[in-house]
């Protein structure tokens, strides 16, 4: 399959094909139907009508085997047109957009352009060649589903009523393995509304943790997963406990002990995750990932990612879990307003804004089985808070995750280049940092701000992948955090940077609104007694708005 014959399948075709099913299938049902009504005379009740009868049946049973074939064969002839329908849209709008920026596509969905190569031009050329990629692989995804109901047509293998069960006939092709978030996006868009609906129904699991994938489509799909991912857990968790009540030693020689902990941790962690969802209608769960750690990882947004004008993603550090992210939404809803309420007083009321915390990889932590029992000097990846929240290894793991979540959040914006902040708190700023500089020459992030860092592996701006005077740090005069900074072991200490520094301290702002200053080592994204942000919550809400000449220096 090439783009020439998606452009080439005739969808007028097809309709007829499927009306000509279609009334084939309407006559042989009025068949059925008068040999039922035969059959049913009551004077008829000798010999002969009882044979007659018989051939009724048997005629019936052939028709019936019949309908069967056509109602399948039918059923996906209409789901073609729709598909096919589908394909052809997207495929005029990727042609449309080519032409637009002066390139040429062609069948096998190459992009050539003979301008010189920047950096917009390289991602817009991306941009498209995944888009014509997802067209031909869906396009032959679906000759292959057509052959295939086919075939059991013609072997006789269709049985009555098939048509009307779900998973039958065409079916939805899975995402792209490994697939970038513009394949992931580029695959979402070529489905028609019917396999759409199918993936949210049947395989959520392949579109909830995507990156690249609509927030309103992760949102649905994870929610969805709630009670199959309760009943896995719930009997892994009786599983341990049985194993635990059999073994004479219980876990002293095993890790089952340790794994029933986490088993159980998980069903608490769905319990705050579904609370958190009823309790904000509004919100997006835009990450649920109970598998592939010891830690259930996520992320939920406020607002809507896919149509804000900005965007933020806070980052957090050590402790955080499951059950800190009611706090985090907590300080994620007083962000937006603030954010808001500046751009009001900017005179941009109609700029939108969603906040998000992200929760997607496993801050040190000092709960839990294994914790506190790793030595100090030991330097491989153990469990001990200490080591970890010394030691890089849980900010690397996470930060391909962070930048492919950023990177995401661009491609299935529907606002041209969302303005999105990175905010970083403590092992999370290192872990930010980080992210920024895995971007990639598509850097989707347009402003950092850095608060409570014990580092971030980077000195200025061009290290993190930002333009200058976009890269802002914050630290409180007594945050415990300056202990690690001054070892240098996750980089320079942040406030010896060249990024900007912002203030925390008291301040009245240009707002008019006297703010407190932030102590300690949490206190900067939470409101102050008066129910207003802080200095540095201030600051961080006129970022996220793009106005940071408005910070508080």
């Amino acid at each position: 399959m090439n783009l020439r014959d998606i452009a080439q399948w005739d969808t007028h075709a097809l309709h007829a094909v499927q009306r000509s099913l279609s009334a084939r299938a309407a006559t042989i049902r009025f068949v059925q139907d008068r040999l039922a009504d035969i059959g049913r005379l009551p004077a008829w009740q000798d010999d002969a009508a009882d044979a007659a009868r018989r051939r009724f049946r048997s005629a019936a049973d052939d028709l019936s085997g019949e309908a069967a074939a056509i109602a399948v064969v039918e059923k996906s002839a209409r789901d073609l047109v729709d598909a096919v329908t589908q394909l052809k849209t997207e495929l005029e709008g990727v042609r449309e957009a080519a032409a637009a920026h002066g390139m040429a596509l062609s069948d096998n969905g190459d992009v050539t352009d003979g301008s010189p190569v920047d950096a917009s031009v390289a991602a817009r050329r991306e941009e498209l060649r995944a888009a014509a990629r997802a067209l031909i692989l869906h396009a032959e995804d679906l000759v292959a589903d057509a052959a295939a109901v086919l075939t059991r047509a013609a072997d006789g293998a269709t049985e009555p009523g098939e048509a009307d069960r779900p998973g039958t006939g065409l079916s939805a092709p899975p995402p792209p393995p490994d697939g970038s978030p513009l394949d992931n996006r580029a695959y979402w868009d070529a489905l028609p509304a019917a396999q759409r609906r199918e993936v949210i129904e049947q395989h959520p699991e392949w579109v909830g943790n995507r990156d690249g994938i609509p927030s309103a489509v992760r949102h649905e799909a994870n929610v969805t997963r709630f009670d199959d991912e309760r009943s896995g857990w719930e009997t892994e968790r009786d599983r341990l406990r049985d194993r635990l009540d059999h073994t004479m030693f219980g876990g002293t020689f095993t890790d089952d002990d340790a794994e029933l902990w986490y088993a159980e941790q998980k069903l608490r962690d769905l319990d705050n995750l579904e609370e958190l969802v009823r309790d904000h209608p509004d919100g997006r769960l835009m990450l649920l990932d109970l598998q592939s750690g010891e830690r259930t990882m996520t992320a939920f947004a406020l607002g809507d990612p896919d149509t804000a004008d900005h965007i933020s993603v806070t980052t957090p550090g050590v402790d955080t879990t499951v059950a800190s992210l009611r706090g985090m939404t907590e300080e994620a809803a007083a962000l937006k307003a603030e954010t808001e309420r500046q751009l009001d007083l900017a005179g941009r009321s109609s700029d939108s804004v969603s906040t998000i915390a992200w929760l997607g990889y496993q801050p040190p932590t000092t709960t839990g089985p294994g914790n506190l029992d790793v030595p100090f000097i030991d330097q491989n990846l153990g469990r001990g808070w200490l080591v970890d929240s010394w030691q890089s290894d849980r900010a690397t793991a996470g930060a391909p995750k962070l930048a492919a979540f950023y990177e995401g959040l661009d491609v299935a914006s529907q606002t041209p280049d969302p303005h999105i902040t990175a905010l970083g708190h403590s092992y999370g700023s290192y872990t930010q940092g980080l992210a920024l500089q895995d971007a990639g020459p598509r850097q989707p992030v347009d402003d950092a701000v850095f608060y409570g860092s014990p580092g971030f592996d980077a000195n200025d701006e061009s290290d993190l992948g930002l333009t200058p005077r976009h890269g802002f740090v914050m630290r409180a005069h007594d945050d415990p955090i300056t202990v690690a900074d001054g070892f240098g072991r996750l980089g320079p200490d942040p406030v010896q940077t060249d990024l900007e520094q912002l203030s925390v301290r008291e301040a009245s702002t240009p707002d008019g609104v006297q703010r407190e200053d932030a102590n300690g080592h949490s206190e900067y994204p939470r409101p102050s007694g008066n129910g207003e942000l802080r200095t540095s919550g201030y600051n961080m809400a006129v970022i996220v708005a793009g106005m940071p000449e408005l910070a508080i220096r």
